[in-house]
């Protein structure tokens, strides 16, 4: 008899132990409340709640967060997330003396904003904030000079965003823009083959006369480079729908861009994203029938960062129809501290396009305030298509390149390849 029940407790034991490896235990509150409430006194404008932590222990642990909700009365924002994942490599981790979370999940993302400003397009001062300063905050926590074992160090093989809603309104104006991932998957295999990054997003804008909505879809083959940078092979995207009451329909390919994080002012400043590309092409087309709008562009080579980075394109060609076609071959170095872009001609061979004539051009510059070169044209997006006017556009436009003067002998344009800001 006495065997028999130390049989049964033993097989309980290890059932309670299976259950704990693979489901995990619930971490009593009082354990990481003082954490949570650490990180509220840093932030005394934001209410920050969690419900539930759980602990999965195995050699691939799990630390599972649930129903966290960031509220911020200042910005008018509110994040709330069903559920965070995060997966560990345990070996590593011993080997490295640090956390290392090689995994993320996120569940029922839903990012709620309110603006005064005109939000009847996706545009930056119409983008939530909440969500990019979390993103900032928690990539800083990874950041420290004297790391120890429970710093966590990210080493992304796994990202899955699962059921993201993004809302922004201004209830003055009646305008209402909504974002849905529909999906987010990103995984890094032993090779590019094995890999997989695919993407599907919805955009929607609404007003009392607006009801733009638009798909894109995306697909890559990520790889991992040494120094922790990160390269797309055989990027694909689509874009479809109804915008500014017309018809679109584009598509994109690149064959690869790597990605790196890097610090301005000599890695002491703020962190950018610096991107390298190579053989980018893309089509867009607008059917208003009886007419059909069609632009491409493409590039061999491309260098720069975000945000607020220098950029330069190498071999670029534009194609567009819109009163007539027209087809350039050019160069570009933009330099965002001045919001300038130096455009200088440049042949490929086998295309048609005419070398583009060197120009100086300001992005949405004041006609008042600007040295304006009064023998080029202004390039500008209005009216729903790319337009080239003798003066400067009236009414609504979303962009709009000025002719400028030329900079001084030895001004800002005299390097060949592209030089972050504040570096």
């Amino acid at each position: 008899m006495y065997r028999a029940l130390t049989g049964g407790a033993a097989i309980v034991l290890l059932l309670a132990v299976v259950l704990i490896l693979t489901h995990g235990v619930v971490v009593p509150r009082f354990i990481w409340e003082p954490r949570l409430q650490s990180i509220q006194n840093q932030y005394p404008d934001q209410r920050i709640d969690v419900k539930r932590v759980v602990l999965a222990l195995s050699l691939k642990p799990q630390l599972i967060i649930s129903e966290i909700e960031i509220d911020d009365p200042t910005r008018k924002e509110n994040v709330q997330l069903a559920l965070l994942r995060l997966g560990m490599n345990a070996v590593e981790s011993v080997k490295q003396g640090r956390l290392l979370v090689d995994s993320i999940t996120l569940k029922g993302l839903a990012v709620q904003s309110e603006k005064q400003v005109d939000c009847s397009s996706h545009t930056l001062g119409c983008s939530p904030v909440l969500p990019v300063a979390l993103a900032a905050r928690g990539w800083q926590s990874t950041q420290v000079a004297n790391p120890g074992f429970f710093t966590p160090q990210i080493a992304l093989k796994k990202l899955n965003i699962e059921q993201a809603t993004f809302s922004v309104s201004n209830p003055q104006t009646q305008q209402l823009l909504t974002g849905q991932l529909e999906q987010l998957k990103f995984e890094l295999g032993n090779s590019a083959d094995a890999s997989q990054l695919s993407l599907g997003w919805r955009l929607g804008a609404k007003a009392p006369e607006v009801d733009n909505q638009l798909y894109i879809s995306m697909s890559a083959q990520p790889e991992q480079l040494p120094g922790g940078a990160l390269k797309l092979n055989k990027i694909k995207l689509d874009i479809d729908g109804q915008w500014g009451g017309f018809p679109w329909t584009g598509t994109a390919e690149q064959d690869q861009l790597v990605l790196a994080i890097e610090q301005t002012n000599n890695g002491e400043g703020a962190p950018f994203v610096k991107i390298n590309g190579e053989n980018l092409r893309t089509y867009v087309r607008r059917d208003d029938l009886p007419e059909t709008h069609q632009a491409a562009f493409s590039m061999q080579r491309l260098e720069g960062g975000l945000p607020a980075q220098d950029w330069v394109l190498n071999k670029a060609e534009w194609t567009y129809t819109h009163e007539d076609a027209q087809a350039w071959t050019f160069k570009v170095n933009y330099r965002a501290s001045e919001g300038l872009l130096e455009i200088s001609p440049d042949a490929i061979e086998g295309s048609e396009g005419i070398p583009a004539q060197g120009q100086v051009r300001e992005m949405n510059c004041d006609p008042d305030e600007t040295l304006i070169r009064e023998d080029k044209p202004y390039w500008t997006w209005q009216e729903g298509w790319f337009r080239v006017l003798n003066n400067y556009p009236q009414g609504r436009f979303g962009l709009v390149l000025c002719p400028v003067q030329q900079p001084s002998v030895g001004g800002a344009f005299t390097g060949t390849g592209a030089s972050p800001a504040g570096k």
